[in-house]
């Protein structure tokens, strides 16, 4: 046992120095850290923390080849560190490939099935065809608007945007939950950051922002919605993140849009945003790594992807529902977490939006519906796993994997360390704005609005903190010898009363979710994605021979294909001198 021990603190050591030595690295060879490449350091940070947490779960998770598991996290944090420390040069998409490939090794800890492939298949497919577009810029010279526009294309494919983001449910679907954390917290708010570094401070076309605005503001709508009627709960919360991804993409949208404005309350609002862009990153890095790493966790523990199945699951791990709901108190938009910072402060921007002259908000005012039904589906899909995992009674002879003190240990530690920071954030944000690299951003309503939540957060915190505690002081005096349940009065607590996810989904089930959700729980709007691309892929088929024998008339296709491609391509090269 002791040995044990030992093996798992070195273990932890080493992936945790892997995580932690970029971020050492940037604050003593940078000095702009709190200048341009502020956006690195906020990465480089929440890779250090997320790198503790997850190989916390790692420990409580694996039940072998946890020397192979640990070899890719070593290898994964060291690879995306130096991402954002190579800046733009070649190292960039080779660590990023790398990164990639590490992956290999952290899925090692579970057998490989169907699920497990695809998953590995869909994130190496995305990051390949990222890294194309992110070597193109690379060798392109610095200023090159040609090479910013290839830059963005490779980020919005590597983020998971709107219309770019149908591998990233796949990846969820097989792969293992210390793991998606570690990509929806750190690995998806990498391309993000990029653009606030790379792309944000150039003064691009209008026509693109223009273009992003409506796509990102679908995103959030689709993402919500498909969420929220999926059956298995870790496809429902990568809906979920291509929901919160797109939202911070909206931010930093809105911020490229009018940050060069003549107008003054354009100006502001683009500031505004930008500062929003920061809190809501937090808040997604943090609040759905927590959620991945607990609902995946309770998911791991039974062969089941329906939610429903999983009824109540959660009270047997024997950790408190309080520490638990952590991510889902935050996405519900409860005073005193991360959640709230983000959402109260952006609901605070739109009702500013709603001030300005209509010919300056006309643009925005009509995506508000959109968004706003997004985020409220989102944050009911976040609830109503919560109801059924960890509130509603399992039923009898679950047969679960084995999870023994040590196992809970773990878990208890990766938990409680990023629920430290969901609860902990709100209570610093006034001093956070501060920093320098912040301030000339916050004009001084801003700045007490952040006072004004600050200070409620603090008073929702203390207030839970002296129920709790007068609870527990009360606990031994009160003795109640009666069975209590929730039982509708009838005196009957069989598991049949607990609340099953899809009592929060069906209402709507026939009048929305069936335009986005098919009967087999697949995304339908995925479903014509990947037929789209399927048919331009099968392009070239209709111009040849269906046998595997080629004939005469088969050549002629070629060389006429061939001639297009190559006037077209001409075309390209003469119109570009111009």
């Amino acid at each position: 046992m002791l040995e044990d021990n030992k093996k798992s603190i070195f273990r932890s050591v080493i992936v945790g120095v892997s995580a932690l030595s970029p971020l050492i690295i940037f604050l003593y060879t940078n000095e702009d850290i709190l200048s341009v490449d502020f956006p690195i350091l906020v990465g480089l940070f929440i890779q250090a923390y997320i790198g503790f947490s997850s190989f916390m779960l790692v420990q409580s998770y694996e039940p072998k080849e946890k020397n192979k598991v640990t070899v890719g996290y070593s290898i994964f944090w060291s690879a995306l560190g130096v991402c954002y420390l190579s800046g733009k040069s070649l190292m960039l998409p080779i660590a990023l490939e790398i990164t990639s490939f590490s992956t290999i090794l952290i899925y090692s800890g579970t057998e490989y099935g169907k699920k497990q492939i695809e998953s590995l298949g869909s994130l190496l497919l995305a990051s390949g065809i990222s890294a194309l577009f992110l070597s193109a810029w690379v060798m392109l010279p610095d200023g090159d608007n040609v090479g910013v526009i290839l830059l963005l294309i490779g980020l919005l494919i590597k983020s998971g945007f709107s219309g770019f983001h149908i591998w990233l449910p796949k990846v969820n679907e097989g792969g293992p939950s210390h793991a998606l954390g570690s990509f929806a917290g750190v690995l998806e708010i990498f391309p993000l950051l990029l653009f606030y570094r790379y792309v944000l401070p150039n003064q691009l076309d209008p026509i693109i922002y223009q273009i992003l605005f409506p796509l990102a503001a679908l995103g959030i709508f689709f993402g919500g919605i498909t969420s929220f009627f999926h059956k298995d709960p870790k496809i429902s919360l990568a809906y979920s993140s291509i929901e919160s991804l797109n939202f911070l993409w909206l931010c930093l949208i809105i911020t490229g849009m009018f940050q060069f404005s003549g107008d003054t309350e354009l100006m502001n609002l683009s500031n505004s945003f930008r500062i929003l862009f920061f809190l809501s990153l937090f808040h997604h890095s943090f609040s759905k790594t927590f959620q991945l790493f607990s609902i995946g966790m309770v998911s791991r523990l039974i062969n089941s992807n329906s939610s429903d199945e999983l009824k109540g699951i959660g009270r047997l791990l024997g950790i408190s529902p309080v520490l638990l709901g952590a991510g889902t108190f935050s996405y519900a938009v409860i005073p005193g977490t991360l959640g709230f910072v983000s959402e109260a402060t952006y609901f605070y921007l739109n009702a500013r939006i709603l001030d300005m002259p209509i010919g300056r908000s006309v643009f925005l005012l009509p995506s508000m519906i959109f968004i706003f039904f997004g985020i409220v589906l989102g944050s009911f899909t976040h609830i109503k796993l919560y109801m059924t995992m960890f509130l509603s009674k399992p039923r009898n002879n679950m047969n679960l994997l084995p999870f023994g003190e040590t196992q809970k240990k773990w878990l208890y530690i990766s938990l409680l360390s990023l629920a430290l920071m969901i609860y902990i954030f709100p209570l610093v944000l006034p001093f956070f704005v501060e920093l320098p690299m912040l301030r000339p951003f916050a004009d001084d309503q801003l700045v007490a609005w952040f006072w004004n939540i600050s200070i409620v957060s603090l008073i929702s915190i203390l207030m839970v903190v002296i129920f709790y505690t007068y609870d527990l002081l009360n606990r031994n005096k009160n003795i109640i010898n009666e069975k209590k349940s929730w039982d509708c009065g009838g005196g009957y607590d069989g598991h049949e009363l607990s609340v099953p996810a899809s009592v929060f989904s069906k209402p709507l089930r026939n009048s929305l979710g069936r335009y986005f959700v098919n009967k087999s729980g697949e995304s339908i709007v995925d479903q014509m994605i990947i037929k789209l691309l399927a048919s331009v892929f099968n392009v070239g088929t209709k111009f040849v021979s269906s046998t595997n024998q080629p004939k005469e008339e088969d050549i002629s296709k070629y060389l006429a294909i061939s001639s297009m491609f190559l006037i077209f391509i001409f075309s390209l090269l003469i119109l570009g001198d111009f």
